[in-house]
């Protein structure tokens, strides 16, 4: 089942509010009455109200939240429209009487496809939420530059195998697909590390400089890092 993430949207269209809520650092999930799966809080807007209310009414009816702070992620598209977004909770009260018998404080989502009440789409929302967060958290390092140095490193070894440089979109396709993706300076356009050797870099760590101007990336490299053969672009000794 397709789900589409469109960058515009018109407002009248939008059906559903979905959302990932967290409790205390872990998933929220709830279990519907009738229903022996796992699902993410959510439903559909009713009249004369505007998608947010939708998604904070849902939460409270869902999870019997009280206190929780709620970011609008973005619209997605099945058949119809809906938004998505993230509540961090602070406060749970009783469950109200509704069709969700009880709420599942998880502390990773459900492996098994099987035990998720939409399996082709909100294991889809989930990550996409997931990733737009870790985006949004990530913009400073994009503050100073459009683009910015990112270093590479051997996951297990520690060698340091290249040097390239990322831009937002790179960075949310690296985080989209685990795998590296970086901006091409001379080509100017998007390029994944290995699509055409195979030497591909799988992402195992992140992290950002002191100046928020600069990405360490921990990977596990397949085959060489370097376009000349060599295991790190590192191989010409100076002193």
């Amino acid at each position: 089942m397709a789900v589409e993430f469109p960058s515009d949207y018109d407002d009248s269209k939008l059906k559903y509010a979905v959302m990932l809520a967290k409790y205390n650092g872990k998933y929220v999930f709830v279990k519907h009455r009738e229903r022996d799966t796992f699902e993410l809080p959510g439903g559909h807007r009713e009249q004369g109200e505007n998608i947010a209310q939708t998604a904070a009414r849902e939460l409270y009816e869902e999870t019997g939240a009280l206190k929780y702070s709620m970011r609008q992620i973005c619209p997605y598209k099945l058949n119809n429209y809906g938004m998505l977004f993230y509540a961090e909770i602070t406060e749970l009260g009783e469950l109200p009487q509704s069709e969700i018998e009880r709420v599942l404080l998880l502390d990773e989502p459900p492996h098994e496809l099987m035990a998720w009440t939409y399996p082709d789409v909100h294991p889809k929302l989930l990550m996409k939420i997931e990733c737009e967060l870790k985006m949004m958290d990530l913009k400073k390092y994009f503050k100073k530059s459009e683009l910015i140095p990112a270093i590479v490193q051997d996951a297990y070894s520690g060698e340091v195998l290249m040097l390239a440089y990322m831009n937002e979109e790179s960075m949310a396709k690296t985080l989209e697909t685990g795998y590296t993706w970086f901006w091409s300076r001379s080509r100017q356009e998007l390029w994944n590390k290995g699509a055409t050797s195979g030497h591909v870099q799988k992402v195992i760590e992140i992290y950002g400089d002191c100046d928020d101007d600069t990405l360490l990336i921990k990977v596990e490299q397949t085959g060489a890092a370097c376009h000349t053969g060599n295991r790190t672009c590192f191989f010409n000794r100076i002193k």
